[in-house]
């Protein structure tokens, strides 16, 4: 059930009772979050250039988050950078409830005050600017209000700016464009100055995140339709000035636009700034998924979260993975676990002896659902992997859902997009509301970051867009850079939505791993992912003490509560994460040094719990186990080994299922 509270005002001394918003003097504006912590102010000099501040009230001192920025856009028609406030169009207070189906937090709050600023540029054109105020952040969006009739504008550029304070940044840069990037998958890096340049000409990715002055904040956006592109940020930030791009012309082999067009009325994409004092506000927050629009699928009760088994990545070197009867093994297994799916991958449409009926059949008959592997396709796709050219036009694509649906098949895989330019928007989009029509869970691969679509289309049950297990066999740095970049990763890319890195990769591939075994099982919890593909053998994971196989078991793949216990980026993590009455706890270390990881309790209510710990052993490939019989008032001290880890579960002592 859904519980909004909408307030509407139209005058500034309403908004200052009523939002935190007040006109203090003329041109200038300022809207705080509910709680008052969060303050933004928006101003016009008078050369009409409008920017804004924001600032983070921690007791009585006021910490700058981000000095005054610019705001404002180059449309094909003319600039709207040179502005004459007009009023303020609207000012609300809401105060709603929302339900995800996937995500590290399913029951969602959605507060916030929000103002909306009127102003014309000098040709007389009307430019909104939106601001949304939340106890976890800041976002705002442009508008062009006005209808265009049938004329289609284009944004020529786009003048939003962040001005941070000095402090620390994490970042990853953009890809450079190639059959299989832009895709999101280079390393997170340790901290580094703010205002440090990027690599290379394609700057840095969303998200990004920034230590300044005490607190923590997280740049992203949200909200992303089919009337733009995904962004990113620029590769100089001069003085700490970073600033908005949109994708490479090159991108997709230089196939659409790199520039956003639209028709009028033209609402875009909200820019995002998670801000917090701990970064347990960061890890914590839904604010992508709040500022998303709501579900367009009504209840989807079809849209079941899950663990697959998954044989490509332990047969890619060996081909092992085109056989059929293997992967009739591996949904045997996904049985065996309770998992609810297996992932067939690229390739099934032309494996001798592969007969997609007989095999959906199989699974059913074993209560096990199928996802199958397609490749994006297209005119512009150069990877043959197949199969593809099903995905692209909307004609071919609908008609094989339908075909795939009708014989019981549960999601797809979609891989190599490789831009974020508008034309793949909008394919991303379509492939969204065409599978939701029958009944298909979405994965993407080879593509863009989350952006909210999670809460719209809840059938997208996960993404790629990060550098995973996949990359121990592409990638012969990830040994060196896996324990960092993962240790990143909670801070970063999974903050903003559901991430499928493949976790728990036990066996060598091509690339060795640093990491321990307690390290990667952690991942499993660490990480949060609407469906978890496991990625290796059967008899890889049946080798494993009984208590890691009942661990993958019960390891859910959607959260009612995620409590973030301590780290540092790049350092170590430490994450808890409910369902129904069980806790799971995982624990990672970064560093090249034993660590001791002391994990308080007090999250949980107040009656006696069975822990189980599962933690590094005598080497990195050896597991110790022990259960203790606890309460809220205890601690749990675990030792870890370099680039060790562990996991926990926690029951309450009358229900030991």
């Amino acid at each position: 059930m859904k519980d909004k509270i909408v307030f509407l005002c139209y005058t500034l001394l309403a908004s200052f009772l009523w939002c935190g918003c007040e006109n203090e003097i003329e041109n200038q504006w300022k809207v705080a979050s509910p709680d008052g912590d969060l303050v933004t102010r928006i101003s016009v000099n008078e050369e009409g250039k409008l920017s804004y501040r924001v600032s983070k009230i921690n007791g009585e001192v006021e910490n700058v988050m981000l000095e005054p920025s610019p705001l404002g856009l180059v449309r094909n028609d003319g600039r709207f950078d040179r502005l004459e406030y007009t009023g303020v169009k609207s000012v609300e207070i809401v105060n709603e409830d929302y339900w995800l189906k996937t995500g590290k937090q399913l029951k969602n709050n959605n507060h916030y005050n929000e103002l909306s600023l009127q102003f014309s540029n000098e040709a007389g054109n009307a430019l909104n600017v939106v601001f949304r105020a939340y106890d976890e952040g800041v976002a705002f969006k442009y508008v062009f209000p006005e209808n265009g009739n049938e004329l289609e504008y284009t944004l020529e550029e786009e003048l939003t700016g962040f001005d941070l304070p000095s402090g620390n940044a994490f970042l990853q840069a953009y890809d450079s464009a190639t059959a299989y990037a832009p895709a999101y998958e280079r390393n997170y890096g340790k901290a580094i100055e703010i205002g440090t340049d990027a690599p290379g000409k394609e700057g840095w990715c969303f998200p990004a995140l920034f230590e300044i002055n005490g607190n923590w904040l997280l740049l992203s956006e949200s909200n992303l339709k089919e009337n733009f592109h995904g962004s990113h940020i620029k590769p100089k930030a001069t003085n700490g000035l970073y600033e908005i791009t949109g994708p490479e012309e090159e991108e997709a082999f230089g196939y659409g636009q790199a520039k956003a067009s639209s028709k009028l009325p033209w609402e875009m994409p909200w820019r995002v700034m998670m801000i917090g004092e701990e970064l347990a506000d960061i890890v914590e927050s839904n604010l992508i998924n709040h500022l998303a629009d709501s579900s367009k699928i009504g209840k989807a009760d079809w849209v079941i979260p899950g663990r697959a088994s998954w044989a490509w990545w332990s047969g890619y070197l060996d081909g092992s993975n085109d056989s059929p009867e293997k992967l009739k093994h591996f949904i045997d297994f996904a049985q065996e676990m309770g998992w609810e799916y297996s992932l067939i991958d690229a390739g099934w449409d032309y494996r001798p002896g592969f007969n997609l009926e007989e095999i959906t059949q199989y699974a059913a008959n074993r209560g096990v659902g199928l996802l199958l592997w397609y490749n994006s396709g297209g005119p512009i796709n150069r990877v043959n992997a197949g199969p593809r050219d099903m995905m692209f036009d909307p004609e071919i694509r609908r008609k094989e859902m339908k075909r795939i649906s009708d014989l019981g098949i549960k999601g797809i895989k979609i891989d190599f997009f490789s831009s974020d330019k508008q034309d793949f928007i909008k394919l991303f989009k379509g492939i969204l509301r065409d599978a939701a029509e029958f009944n298909l869970l979405v994965n993407f691969h080879g593509c863009t970051i989350p952006r909210g679509w999670a809460r719209t289309y809840p059938n997208m049950i996960s993404y790629e867009s990060v550098k995973g297990s996949e990359a121990y066999i592409y990638h012969s740095d990830f040994e060196k850079n896996s324990p960092v970049h993962n240790t990143i990763l909670p801070f970063t890319r999974n903050v903003i939505g559901s991430m499928d890195y493949t976790p728990v990769a036990f066996s060598t591939q091509q690339v060795p791993h640093r990491t321990s075994f307690g390290h990667e099982l952690a991942l499993s919890v660490v990480y949060e992912s609407g469906i978890i593909h496991f990625p290796d053998t059967p008899e890889v994971y049946q080798s494993q003490p009984t208590e890691v196989l009942e661990f993958l078991k019960a390891i859910p793949a959607a959260w009612d509560e995620t409590q973030f216990l301590g780290g540092y980026p790049g350092k170590d993590v430490l994450i808890a994460r409910k369902k129904n009455e069980a806790w799971f706890v995982g624990g990672i270390n970064g560093e090249d040094k034993k660590k001791e990881f002391s994990v308080p309790l007090d999250f949980l209510d107040n009656e006696e719990y069975e822990v189980l710990v599962i933690s590094d052993g005598k080497d990195p490939k050896h597991f110790e186990v022990k259960r203790e019989a606890l309460n809220a008032a205890n601690e749990v001290i675990v030792d870890v080994l370099p680039f060790g880890g562990f996991v926990m579960k926690i029951i309450p002592s009358n229900n030991s299922n």
